[in-house]
């Protein structure tokens, strides 16, 4: 790993500011979520697991579920001073990994984690500017803190910047 590289793991998130990048992988269902300042190059990065932390047995890691994990991303970057309108966010995985889950399973994780990210985006005014959602594949992606550009990574599909 890089010197700059702050690795985000599963049900986890990070603050890094450029030239720092951050980098999750491995994502299935599971959502990669990044927030991003360009006037400060500084960049929040998520690996939420499921979608909803109120219907959680378990709650002693917020960082976990996509609902609470953007609401503590958007509060975080508040405190050091930015303003919810001057953050954009991007999306990635949910993909569907499972042949025998059907779409409209309860066990359909990553739809429903991909709903509940627009949902608390669109209640919390943060504008998704980019998303590579769903899909049947896994990603690895990287935030380059410099210019809020992700490079998206998949055995499928190959390498992309979005």
């Amino acid at each position: 790993m890089e010197e700059n590289t702050v690795e985000v793991r599963m049900g986890d998130m990070q603050i890094a500011s450029a030239p720092a990048r951050l980098v999750t992988r491995a994502l299935g269902s599971c959502l990669g979520i990044t927030l991003y300042n360009s006037a400060r190059k500084l960049g929040a990065m998520a690996h939420p697991m499921l979608p909803d932390i109120d219907k959680a047995r378990m709650k002693s890691n917020p960082h976990r579920y996509v609902n609470s994990v953007i609401r503590k991303m958007v509060e975080d970057l508040e405190k050091l001073g930015i303003t919810k309108n001057n953050l954009t966010a991007k999306l990635f995985g949910g993909a569907h990994m499972f042949s025998f889950i059907t779409a409209d399973s309860i066990l359909n994780v990553g739809e429903k984690n991909i709903a509940m990210a627009k949902a608390v985006f669109e209640e919390s005014a943060v504008k998704i500017v980019a998303e590579e959602v769903g899909g049947t594949f896994g990603r690895t992606i990287e935030l380059n803190l410099e210019n809020g550009k992700v490079l998206v990574d998949t055995i499928s599909w190959g390498r992309k910047e979005i």
